[in-house]
């Protein structure tokens, strides 16, 4: 059984692929550039039967973490409740979790994350797949 298009939806959305028309895709009267959707779409058409499963499964883990990242918003007021002491760095390990899956994502399907994702960026430095350098 294929991926089915929600999977498919699902796969550009936690790779930072933009989800519009090509001719949206200019911003600020540049054009974006979306050549490795090409790729994306090739590779979701033709990921091995045996694959599927594993995608399926990092997807339903990118799902989980992103709710994870909803669900701790109510905490960043909070920095101790009785005992307890938030951890101030959540949502940073979560975000810096989360692209650690898209990554694996990005590996099985043999394609990169969308170089002009802005949740990959503010994890990976100003492109994804470049090396952070601390100013």
């Amino acid at each position: 059984m294929a991926l089915n298009d929600s999977e498919k939806e699902r796969v550009r959305y936690h790779l930072g692929y933009i989800e519009v028309q090509p001719a949206a895709s200019i911003q600020l009267g540049i054009p974006r550039p979306i050549q490795t959707v090409f790729l994306v779409e090739q590779a979701m058409n033709n990921v091995i039967g045996a694959a599927e499963d594993r995608v399926r499964r990092i997807l339903g883990v990118m799902d989980g973490i992103e709710d994870q990242l909803v669900d701790a918003q109510p905490r960043l007021a909070a920095e101790k409740l009785d005992e307890l002491t938030i951890r101030k760095d959540e949502t940073d390990a979560l975000d810096r979790e989360y692209v650690r899956w898209g990554s694996r994502l990005a590996d099985i399907l043999g394609v990169p994350i969308y170089p002009y994702s802005a949740r990959y960026r503010n994890v990976m430095g100003s492109g994804a797949g470049s090396i952070p350098v601390r100013g």
